[in-house]
């Protein structure tokens, strides 16, 4: 049987019907309660990206993402959900991960200038979606992401003002972030104290006072024993 031959045209018609039937819409909104550190993609093993021509699995993520990270407009990153242990992948962009760290953290725009070390500009145009963040720039925004996901996962209110507190040697969370000395403890330590603040408070009657209420009273007070190396 002699080979089929087709002409260029419809090879190219072939292939184009092969990534609508084949190619996996990937949803860029960024998730609110179930699981703050990523994105829910789907439901398999593996994504195929329209137009590589190749399945590229979840749990391998570290071995091809270099490959890919250039040729899509979202970041690519595969975080552990804490409830369950298994991988997922986050594909917020810059722009959305600046948005969820505005929404969690409250910070002003000069401190994510001093933070970050660039301009207002350079800001604005990260969240508009203009320009994107140099790659030490994009894995600061990560970081500071994935800190304001752990104190959303863990109800914290006030997570902006415990930020700044000089809870480590003199020192606040966005100093050791800004120093790149940060370390996943020091998150830790801060949650577990925002939650004893939180109980004193309410042993305190204050909750049950018939003033206003506020928690303004947390900010200012710095974590016992925090002098000490973290």
């Amino acid at each position: 049987m002699p080979p089929l031959k087709i002409t260029l045209a419809q090879f190219g018609h072939k292939i184009n019907l092969y990534k609508k039937m084949y190619s996996i819409p990937i949803s860029t909104r960024p998730m609110q309660q179930d699981w703050p550190s990523a994105k829910t993609v789907f439901a398999v093993m593996g994504m195929i990206l329209a137009g590589t021509g190749s399945v590229y699995g979840l749990d391998r993520t570290e071995s091809w993402r270099h490959h890919i990270q250039p040729r899509v407009p979202f970041i690519l990153d595969a975080a552990v959900a804490s409830t369950s242990g298994t991988e997922r992948l986050d594909v917020r962009t810059a722009s959305e991960h600046i948005e969820s760290i505005r929404n969690v953290l409250n910070p002003a725009i000069t401190d994510l200038v001093g933070l970050f070390d660039v301009s207002r500009q350079a800001i604005y145009k990260w969240l508009s979606g203009d320009s994107t963040p140099e790659p030490d720039k994009l894995n600061r925004i990560v970081e500071l992401s994935r800190i304001a996901d752990a104190f959303q996962a863990a109800g914290v209110s006030r997570a902006g003002a415990l930020i700044k507190m000089k809870t480590f040697a003199g020192r606040s969370l966005m100093d050791l972030i800004q120093s790149g000395e940060n370390r996943s403890e020091h998150v830790t330590a801060l949650i577990s104290e925002a939650k004893a603040m939180e109980a004193s408070y309410k042993q305190s009657g204050l909750a049950t006072s018939k003033s206003k209420p506020s928690s303004d009273w947390q900010s200012s007070i710095s974590i016992p024993g925090s002098s000490e190396s973290v």
